[in-house]
Formats: C-alpha cells, structure tokens, sequence
C-alpha cells in the first residue's frame, strides 16, 4: 500500500533550499509573504535563503536582500555596517517607494540595487539566475 504524502510545510520547503555549499541569499527583515516569493524564486535556482540580523551573520552570504517597508532607517543602518566588513557584497533593497526616491539616495550610497515591492521576483530571477555559458 502507497504512502500519503502530507503537504510541504513552509518549514519543509525552506529546507529544501539549504543546499550545501551553494550560494547563500541573506534576507534583513522580510515578512513572511514577501519571504515565500523570495522562496518561490530562490529555491529552485539552487540558493539558500537565511535571516540577517546583525552585520555579522551577514559574513556568510553572496547576496544581501534588504526589506525597507518597515524600520528603513534601522535596515539601512544594518547595511551600512556589513559594507564596512563587505564593501562588495551585492545588495538588494526593496520597498514600495524606494524607487520613487524616498530611501533610494541612502541605498545607492552604501551600493545597493534598488527596486519597488512588484519587480522585486523579476530583479532576483536576473541576479540570481546562472548567466550563459
């Protein structure tokens, strides 16, 4: 008799893309829903998804994403402070007005891609996705 297979948890589909020795995407304050579409992109092209918190625990990721919808100037202070250990680590920040230019300047300075909340799954599909070759 065939085993039922129970419905992936978040929980188990997170663990699905904690690849060993794969790339790494550190993600600063990311809601739950906005964390599943990172997910949903991430996964499948290979690459870990992590919590950032602190500037330390940012030392072991390819990819900063930076979530500026809430507290902008406490995630920007955070970035700040991991690009004075990691200048050029790749950053990503995001919100539903960075690109109208509201924290745009600030994220630019300290080297990050900006976008909006809606282009957010298509800016990581092109970051993180294998180039030709």
């Amino acid at each position: 008799m065939g085993r039922i297979k129970a419905p992936d948890s978040p929980t188990a589909a997170e663990a699905r893309t904690q690849l060993p020795g794969g790339p790494v995407l550190g993600v600063v304050g990311a809601e739950l829903m906005v964390r599943s579409r990172v997910l949903a992109v991430a996964g499948p092209l290979g690459w870990a998804v992590r919590d950032v918190g602190t500037a330390d625990q940012a030392l072991s990721v390819d990819l900063l994403l930076v979530d500026l919808n809430r507290e902008p100037d406490r995630r920007l202070a955070l970035l700040d402070q991991v690009r004075s250990s990691l200048p050029q680590l790749p950053a990503i920040c995001f919100g539903a007005h960075v690109e109208a230019g509201v924290w745009a300047p600030e994220a630019r300075r300290l080297g990050a891609r900006c976008c909006a909340n809606s282009s957010l799954p298509g800016v990581l599909r092109r970051h993180l996705s294998p180039g030709p070759g």
